[in-house]
């Protein structure tokens, strides 16, 4: 009879303390976000940009470009993680949906006026 008045103990006192299984449960998957944080940081360190000579040319300029793409694009994939992660630790649900297209129109619009510059300097643009 003690067995049985035991279980029902911890089955009530369980609802008013978190065990350890429940902590990764209310905390979220940290290990995701700590992979996307340091790929990140791999792949900015990974690919620091070229300096720019005093006399710089088209290709210095495209080369910059190049860098900043791939800067772009490893923002992108973090900032994707940290969304992911944070929608799936708030009540309800969050629309996330415009970001990737805003972080997409900042890449182009930068690439363009970079581009627009490689032109100007290779005579391409009147």
């Amino acid at each position: 009879m003690l067995g049985n008045a035991a279980k029902s103990w911890n089955l009530t006192d369980r609802r008013y303390f978190i065990g350890g299984s429940d902590a990764r449960v209310i905390m979220g998957d940290d290990e995701a976000v700590r992979a996307a944080h340091a790929e990140f940081v791999a792949l900015l360190a990974a690919h620091p940009p070229r300096p720019i000579p005093i006399v710089a040319d088209a290709v210095d300029i495209e080369d910059r470009a190049d860098h900043l793409n791939k800067v772009f694009d490893a923002l992108s994939a973090y900032v994707a993680a940290i969304l992911d992660d944070t929608a799936q630790n708030v009540p309800g649900s969050l629309d996330f949906r415009d970001v990737e297209a805003i972080l997409t129109d900042l890449a182009s619009d930068v690439n363009g006026t970079i581009q627009h510059g490689v032109d100007t300097m290779a005579g391409r643009v009147a």
